[in-house]
This record gives structure tokens, sequence and C-alpha cells, in this order.
């Protein structure tokens, strides 16, 4: 069984997870399909670039939003872990309407299951950083991936001001300090890929919506100021094997 070989940090986010999962949590910032998450899909679809019948793994699958973004805009065929079987089950309900075109598994990310170059691309969002050893989890990821195949970080960037808070306040989320430009680039390097690239994305809230040309414009902006851009909400790291 899995749970007779995870660590006791691997055993507490199984836990943290299993009990949120499935609730109806009200976020200060809103719920799931705000502004800010429609961004990062599209980015995250823009970076890996599917052709039909790829085969993506997902790394830290959730409930499912990410997985449900790319099966409902691209013809991959999806692959989502997820040490949570609770958040699992909340998973396979939501991507029923996409039958035969996803498969869901328990695992852990630190030991996948799956043979060396299984698969086209591999990608995580918000999950490297609830890892006591990050690396373990990047160098695994990398072994999966098939010759010229695509890695994808979209992580919390340590330095933004509400990362910073959950950092202090919250036991699953205090590795999201190592989430850094420079982490992110020892870590790819040392799992043996290449065209490392590290970027930002994302600096302002995404409610009230009505604001949103103007959250838009200042992205923009602040995308394009140095001492600024490093402070980003969200750091993403992709390499090629």
């Amino acid at each position: 069984m899995i749970q007779a070989s995870l660590t006791d940090n691997e055993k507490y986010q199984e836990q943290v997870f299993d009990n949120k999962a499935g609730r109806n949590r009200v976020f200060l910032l809103g719920g799931r399909a705000n502004r800010n998450h429609l961004i990062k899909f599209r980015r995250l679809i823009e970076i890996l670039q599917p052709k039909e019948n790829d085969k993506i793994l997902e790394v830290g699958v959730g409930e499912g939003e990410h997985a449900y973004w790319c099966l409902k805009n691209t013809q991959m065929y999806y692959t989502g872990i997820d040490i949570s079987t609770k958040s699992l089950e909340v998973a396979h309900n939501r991507l029923r309407c996409f039958e035969n075109r996803y498969s869901l598994k328990q695992d852990n990310a630190n030991n996948l299951s799956f043979d060396d170059n299984s698969f086209d691309a591999a990608f995580c969002a918000a999950t490297l950083h609830h890892m006591a050893e990050p690396f373990l989890m990047i160098s695994e990821m990398a072994r999966v991936l098939r010759a010229g195949g695509r890695l994808v970080l979209m992580e919390p960037n340590w330095i933004y001001p509400t990362n910073i808070a959950f950092t202090m306040l919250l036991k699953e989320d205090r590795n999201m300090w190592l989430m850094r430009r420079n982490n992110y680039s020892y870590w790819l390097e040392k799992a043996g890929l290449r065209n490392i690239r590290i970027d930002n994305l994302l600096y302002t809230p995404p409610i009230p919506s009505i604001f949103i040309p103007l959250y838009d414009l200042i992205d923009r902006i602040c995308g394009k100021i140095p001492l600024i851009r490093r402070c980003s909400l969200i750091l993403i790291g992709t390499a090629v094997k």
C-alpha cells in the first residue's frame, strides 16, 4: 500500500487535502473560477502546446481544475496523480464527461509508479511547495518524460505578500519559501533538463471583476519593471528533457 511508504510530511499533506476535498470553501479573493486562475490555465496550455493524443501528466491533480481546463481546450490524453484519495474522487466526478481521455491514480510524487519515458509532458501547479524535498519530485517528473518532453512548474512565488503569510501561518505551505528562481534553476539543471526558463505571472487580485481591465494593464506594466517583476504571484519554470 502507498500509505506504508509515506513520510510524516506526506501523511500530513494527505490528511489536510482529504479533509478539504469537496468542501465549498470561501476564499477572500473568490473561488477557483476567478480571473487569475483562468489566466494561469491559459498560460499553461500555451506552454505545453499539446498535440492530439499527447500523454500529459499532472503531479498533484487536486480536485481536477487544471485537468478540466486541459481536457476541455485540447485533445491531449491526461493522467493525474495525487496523494489524496478524496481529492481524486472529486476530480473524477468533475471529469466524467471526458470519458476515455483521462486517468486518475493515487500515487507518491516522490516515487512515481510509471515507467521511464512514459509522457510527452509533465506539469505541477501548486504541488511542489507541499513537498519536504522538492527536488525528488522534479527528478521523478523528469524520469517519466520522453526525450524532448517539456516539464512545467507553476508555483506560488515565495516573495509575494500573501504567499509570505501562508508560509508563516499554514504548516502545509511552509516550504513555499523555497519557491524562488535560483532554486527552480538549480533543481531543473540537477534533474538533467535543458532550455531552462523562469517567468513571472500575475500581480493583481482577481476581484472585484469590474476592475479587471485595470488589473490587466497593471500586470502588463509590472511585468516590465525589473524590481517589481520578480515579486509576482506565480513563478513558472519550464525545461526540456
